[in-house]
């Protein structure tokens, strides 16, 4: 079973509910290795997945080959169940870190949608928030300057992925992206991505640094990543 925390909403009665019924019904586990795809683009869509352990990211591939990352999900997340009437993936998804995943057949998910109403209700729920955080990234993609790109995918991935440590206090964390990793989810090249890190280094906001991430003054860094508190309740899968 996954670790409970808040950043997924794992220690929310739903939730478990949601990983116990997963739990009962799986077909198969599966480990995946940094860098290895989950779905590609294209393939079929006849699975869902719980990720168990680990994080992942969800992409697009423009037509001139780039990606596009839309989506960065955490241990709890359930990946896949939005694409059960589409036949074929219209996105992809990669293991960001080394990552445990169950499988569950789509097939199951109409039977147990009827069985356990309330899990179907909770993983369209579920899409429905991530599709919004993709949503709120392409729209700072679209609207927000270099500097404000980055301060907000650090700090909803900080915000995230500490709400599922509450017991931590400390303003630093393990953060496994590369720069590559930040300019294909903001929009940005690998060198642009470098200065804005820089800028915000000296300037005192947060110092990431071979995957470790430093708040050196949090104030500073919600003023700079310009959030609304709506965005940040998305973040925590506040209904």
């Amino acid at each position: 079973m996954a670790r409970r925390g808040g950043g997924e909403g794992l220690d929310e009665p739903w939730a478990l509910e949601i990983a116990s019924v997963i739990a009962r019904h799986r077909v198969g586990e599966k480990d995946v290795r940094a860098g290895q795809d989950i779905i590609a683009p294209g393939d079929p869509c006849d699975t869902i997945y719980h990720l168990v352990r680990g994080w992942v990211f969800l992409y697009g591939l423009l037509q001139d080959g780039r990606r596009q990352i839309l989506h960065f999900a955490l241990s709890g997340a359930v990946l896949g169940a939005d694409l059960a009437d589409s036949g074929t993936s219209t996105y992809g998804v990669q293991a960001l870190t080394e990552s445990r995943l169950w499988a569950l057949p789509h097939k199951s998910l109409r039977p147990l949608s009827r069985d356990h109403p309330e899990i179907g209700l909770e993983l369209a729920r579920l899409a429905a928030r991530d599709r919004t955080l993709t949503y709120d990234r392409l729209t700072s993609i679209a609207q927000g300057s270099a500097r404000k790109r980055v301060a907000q995918l650090l700090l909803e991935l900080f915000v995230r992925a500490r709400a599922q440590w509450p017991e931590q206090r400390r303003q630093k964390m393990h953060l496994p992206l590369t720069q590559e990793h930040i300019g294909d989810a903001t929009g940005l090249t690998s060198v642009h991505v470098n200065r804005v890190l820089s800028a915000l280094r000296d300037d005192g906001v947060l110092h990431f640094h071979y995957r470790r991430l430093t708040i050196l003054d949090p104030d500073r860094l919600v003023k700079t990543a310009d959030i609304e508190p709506r965005l940040a309740r998305s973040w925590l899968g506040r209904r």
